[in-house]
């Protein structure tokens, strides 16, 4: 086959992102999607085939094309929706196209290893000679004969042999061994041919999930056998009419976006159940997105035992092995509905239908690495290409997505009961300046603390959530206030008293704990503020003899010790549970009838002009796991600003008065979705170095923003909230206007025209479109 190939390099370096043309020899046969190895100056890397034709391109000049080289893997092409979605994807991000390609096919990642090949065979008689003449030659050829895949990597092929890298060079000049340089990938061909010769992978979902009970189990083995989806037609009349005007709005609009909007414990998994249900009827697949990995295992139990083995579970925590083999499986479409969090938005389904968001607010839909996408709107484009439909749901909706659902922009669908008619939790906004008047010095109300013993002497349980883990937040020296902080961060060090340890959130640095200051040598340390651990210590001496349970990042190393906890406390048998917003999200405990908010100012005391909504969400969602079960529930809010309209609002669960109230915020104010930003980060380990190549990027910026009008305005420079992290200091440019492709373009010729001046050696930038913190 002859002709010529557009390859994208896989090479993330803006000034490399483009696509070269390459010769296609007749010995081999290129196809759309294939991986193939390219020379590049003096190197050889790794490409992508995104087009292929039988004439030269039109170039200008004269241009010598280059040939591709090898096809790394034949049976594995990348699906051109995909290539097109990373397309779409770098540009709507700005980021380079290889950092995009690695997102949408997670199998990309690997590297070019030099390889050694033996240009002799052992029957050869100048090789028998050099058994006796020349044993370490001898020895060299004969450990690259034995090897099954035709040669060795250097470094290995060193070690089996015993020899020197100078005999290695030699043999190359004699011509007795080739090198060539080989890319290995992450996850390769051979773990997939070795799971198919076991069959290992029609019940790898199964597996991946090792807390599934027996029972659920031998249901997922029964679906699964008989090929049917159980409906449960147990839809309230609510649930059923939401569940048709989703259909109808589909049906009208061939596709689309809606927000499904339902208070706590409205009953939305029912209907997406329904709706995953319809779609696979129909012949079509679905995505449900979940926002966190420890979400996936309790989502995926309901829809395994519905669905049985088409289910497909993908997050960042299951191997690479274990990714690749269902991406197999959803290619051969033997996998048709995928769970999980946020990069299975990207999953190849072929008659891709149906793409649910639960708890669409979260933030967590948002990748903070390049590329900076929100799985909504990948979610969005995917199925504006299929004409098939986008579900948001959530009790909270970001102010975008409802904003754009009041101008009609997306359909929207309310759920304004719960399940079962049972009642919204009764709320106590408690103003903790009284309880310090009336001489209370604890972190508890009397209120908060008589509720707990009522539950504790009714067998009923707690939920106690503080958005803050650790024991204290600050260790103070009262005497010359010295703060303990982190030496590569612009942070104070957290207390953790398990292991006796200050910690830095940001970059995990530890010290042991002082108990005189290292500055003035004084004995009057305190340890300031509140976190997980320190409510779990008061909580258990207030309550002799009761046990609590603690749910943060330090107790949950990973899903099996989330989901033990969860599983002891879902049980009955620990009455009070303490955690951070873990607990707020879509958990469903029948026995909580009461939750206490410990502090709620740090919610909304943020400098962030999303922090009323975080607040207003946050403090929503976890009033909503009291009262979910036949038992009212209460919730108790501390505060020391009783009047704060997010607390009011939330304790309400009013969400249309407090989204017209922020929408008028943020109109007034030009911020989101009014107007969209475009952050800069800057980088570097100098500081005077970070603020010269700010001030010359907004400079860069200004110039570019001179021959438009004043809807384009520019933020900064500035330093950023966290000066610095991890041991860089860090300024920000801001640029915000009204047309998100405007400020692309902007962005882009003022980032072109820096990286031409001397201020932007060795600086690293970050950008990132509409950031949420």
């Amino acid at each position: 086959m002859s002709g010529y190939a557009e390859v994208l390099i896989d090479v993330a370096n803006r000034r490399l992102d483009q696509s070269f043309h390459y010769y296609i020899p007749d010995n081999l046969v290129i196809h759309l999607g294939m991986m193939v190895v390219v020379p590049l100056k003096y190197r050889k890397v790794r490409g992508l085939v995104v087009s292929i034709s039988s004439d030269p391109p039109e170039l200008d000049g004269e241009p010598k094309f280059r040939s591709i080289e090898a096809v790394l893997e034949e049976n594995y092409l990348i699906p051109l929706e995909l290539i097109e979605l990373a397309c779409w994807l770098s540009e709507t991000t700005i980021c380079p196209k290889a950092q995009a390609l690695h997102s949408v096919w997670p199998f990309l990642k690997g590297k070019g290893e030099t390889w050694m090949t033996s240009m002799a065979s052992m029957d050869d008689e100048d090789v028998k000679v050099l058994e006796l003449l020349d044993p370490d030659t001898f020895q060299v050829l004969k450990t690259l004969n034995r090897s099954r895949r035709g040669g060795l990597p250097e470094n290995v092929l060193l070690k089996r042999s015993g020899a020197k890298k100078e005999l290695l060079e030699d043999m190359l000049k004699q011509g007795w061994i080739k090198k060539e340089i080989r890319f290995s990938a992450k996850a390769g061909s051979p773990d997939m041919n070795e799971r198919k010769k076991n069959n290992i992978e029609n019940k790898i979902d199964i597996d991946t999930d090792k807390d599934i009970d027996a029972d659920t189990r031998n249901n997922i083995e029964q679906i699964t056998a008989g090929s049917v989806w159980h409906i449960t037609g147990t839809l309230s009349p609510a649930q059923e009419k939401a569940f048709q005007d989703i259909l109808a709005f589909r049906n009208k609009n061939d596709g689309g976006t809606v927000l499904i909007h339902g208070i706590t414990g409205s009953g939305k998994t029912e209907i997406y159940k329904e709706l995953v249900a319809k779609v696979l009827a129909e012949g079509g697949d679905v995505i449900l997105l979940v926002p966190e990995i420890s979400l996936t295992s309790q989502i995926s139990r309901i829809f395994l035992e519905q669905f049985g083995d088409i289910v497909g579970i993908i997050h960042s925590g299951i191997s690479s092995g274990d990714k690749l083999a269902i991406w197999e499986q959803i290619l051969q479409r033997n996998k048709r509905v995928i769970i999980g969090a946020r990069s299975a938005v990207f999953a190849p389904l072929s008659n891709l239908k149906l793409i649910i968001l639960d708890e669409e607010h979260d933030n967590a839909y948002k990748q903070d690495e390049n590329p900076k996408y929100h799985a909504r709107d990948v979610a969005r484009k995917r199925m504006e290409d299929r004409g098939g439909l986008v579900l948001l749901g959530s009790a909270t909706p970001s102010l975008e997505a409802y904003a754009a659902a009041q101008r009609d922009k997306i359909g929207l669908v309310s759920l304004e009961e719960r399940f079962n008619q049972r009642a919204l939790p009764a709320v106590d906004i408690v103003d903790m300046k009284q309880e310090l008047a009336s001489g209370n010095k604890t972190m508890f109300s009397m209120v908060l603390r008589n509720k707990l013993q009522e539950r504790i002497d009714n067998g009923e349980q707690s939920i106690l959530f503080l958005n803050r883990r650790g024991y204290s937040t600050f260790v103070f020296c009262r005497e010359c206030g010295y703060v303990a902080r982190c030496p590569h961060c612009d942070v104070s060090l957290t207390y953790h008293s398990h292991n006796q340890q200050l910690c830095c959130h940001y970059c995990n640095y530890q010290q042991d704990v002082f108990h005189r200051c290292p500055e003035c040598n004084s004995r009057f340390i305190r340890f300031f503020g509140q976190g997980t651990q320190k409510v779990e210590e008061e909580v258990s001496a207030l309550f002799p003899g009761v046990e609590v349970l603690r749910l943060d990042t330090d107790t949950t190393s990973g899903s099996r010790e989330y989901n033990r906890i969860l599983e002891r406390f879902r049980s009955g048998e620990v009455p009070i549970l303490v955690g951070t917003q873990m607990l707020a999200k879509g958990l469903d405990f029948p026995n909580v009838t009461l939750v206490g908010v410990i502090s709620a100012d740090q919610l909304f005391n943020m400098p962030d002009f999303r922090s009323r909504e975080r607040a207003f969400q946050l403090l929503t969602q976890v009033a909503g796991r009291a009262g979910r079960g036949a038992k009212g529930g209460e919730v108790v809010i501390q505060t020391y600003s009783p009047e704060e309209r997010s607390i009011q609002r939330a304790a309400k669960q009013d969400y249309a008065a407090f989204f017209w109230e922020e929408i008028t915020y943020r109109k007034q104010q030009s911020y989101p979705p009014f107007a969209h930003i475009i952050r800069i980060m800057i980088f570097h380990e100098k500081e005077d170095r970070v603020i010269k190549a700010a001030q010359d990027l907004a400079n860069s910026i200004r110039l570019v923003l001179a021959d438009l009008n004043q809807e384009y305005v520019i933020l900064g420079p500035a330093p950023a909230v966290l000066t610095r992290l991890k041991n860089e200091f860090r300024w920000q440019v801001s640029v915000k206007g009204k047309n998100p492709a405007v400020l692309r373009r902007i962005v882009h010729q003022g980032v072109r025209a820096f990286y031409l001046g001397t201020a932007s050696s060795g600086i690293n930038i970050s950008i990132e479109v509409n950031p949420l913190s």
